[in-house]
C-alpha cells in the first residue's frame, strides 16, 4: 500500500474529515463568526497550503492535520497557553482516522515541520483542545 499526503486546500478539503469542512473554530475569536470559504482564500493567498491531508491509495483517509502562521488562527490568542509566537507555524488540528496506525501521525508531523522550515518559519508550535467522546 502506498500512500497520498496533499496540501490541506480549498480543493482538497471535501476529502477532509467531516467535522473540518465547515469548522471555523481556530479561524475565528470566541463569539464572532468568520466564513470559511473567505478564510481559505485569505490563508491560501498568505501561506498557501494550510494543512495536509493523508490518504492511502484506495482514497480513504489516513489523517489530516491543519497549521499554518499563528496570526491564522486567532482563537490560539484566547487560549490559557497563548498567545502562539508571532514567527511561529501553529498545529490546530490532527485528526487520525485509524488509532491503529499512529505512523500517520508521525508523518503528518514531520511533513508540517518540513513545510515550516522551507517556509522560514522559527517555531513550530502545537496547541489542543480536545472534543467531547
Amino acid at each position: 500500500m502506498t500512500t497520498r499526503i496533499a496540501g490541506l486546500t480549498y480543493a482538497t478539503l471535501p476529502t477532509a474529515p467531516t467535522v473540518c469542512h465547515e469548522c471555523i473554530w481556530w479561524q475565528s475569536r470566541e463569539g464572532r463568526t468568520v466564513e470559511k470559504r473567505r478564510w481559505v482564500t485569505d490563508a491560501e493567498d498568505a501561506w498557501g497550503a494550510w494543512g495536509t491531508v493523508y490518504h492511502d491509495d484506495d482514497r480513504r483517509l489516513l489523517g489530516s492535520m491543519q497549521y499554518g502562521p499563528a496570526a491564522l488562527f486567532p482563537r490560539a490568542a484566547e487560549l490559557p497557553a497563548g498567545p502562539p509566537s508571532d514567527d511561529a507555524v501553529l498545529v490546530t488540528c490532527a485528526y487520525l482516522a485509524d488509532p491503529s496506525k499512529p505512523w500517520v501521525m508521525q508523518s503528518l508531523f514531520l511533513t508540517a515541520i518540513g513545510d515550516a522550515r522551507d517556509k522560514g518559519a522559527r517555531a513550530l508550535e502545537a496547541f489542543a483542545d480536545a472534543y467531547p467522546e
